[in-house]
């Protein structure tokens, strides 16, 4: 598997190369476009940004020394020119990673110290905050818990049920506002009521 990020204005494209040529754009984690390929294709996708309705066009195509690479246009302006694409599945935060292995260690203040700077990194991953969440409801910190489960929630974490059931945010769901935010669809809270 081949694979490359890019990050452009607040959308994260990720493009995906198997080793039979088929090529597939996620843009924020949603499937935008899947092709079959030898020597490029052109991926198109329409998204509304900031209100307005912007046009990209991803192409993949191989360099001169046979890299793979693509370009990314919006709007018929090209953004990214010939970012090589590498071997090796989604981009690896070793902050991501780090902070993970600080927080299963219990080692809160320093796994919360890695994530943030995780987040710096990648911005739209909604893992982060997830993991964020556990380190606070660990600390019984509810105000930053619940920050972080809405700002997971917001840059769609593909999996809402771990919310409910992941051991290290046992503090948060106890708290008497976890009803109404899980009611919501994790979209609202409001710990001043309680």
């Amino acid at each position: 598997m081949q694979y490359i990020r890019a990050i452009v204005g607040d959308t994260l494209i990720e493009f995906y190369n198997s080793i039979w040529g088929e090529e597939t754009v996620k843009v924020n984690g949603q499937e935008v476009s899947r092709q079959k390929s030898i020597m490029g294709a052109q991926h198109f996708f329409t998204l509304t940004e900031n209100g307005e309705e912007a046009r990209y066009v991803v192409v993949s195509k191989v360099l001169g020394d046979l890299t793979p690479a693509i370009d990314i246009f919006r709007n018929g302006i090209a953004v990214c020119v010939n970012l090589e694409v590498r071997e090796g599945n989604k981009h690896d935060n070793p902050l991501k990673k780090q902070g993970l292995k600080l927080l299963n260690d219990y080692r809160l203040n320093e796994a919360l110290e890695a994530l943030i700077k995780a987040g710096d990194l990648d911005r739209l991953d909604a893992e982060i905050p997830l993991y964020m969440a556990c380190v606070y409801s660990l600390k019984e910190d509810t105000a930053n818990g619940f920050a972080c489960l809405l700002s997971a929630r917001q840059k769609n974490l593909s999996d809402l049920s771990v919310i409910d059931t992941h051991d290290m945010l046992a503090f948060l769901r106890l708290h008497p506002a976890f009803e109404a935010f899980r009611a919501s669809g994790y979209t609202f809270y409001d710990l001043s009521t309680h």
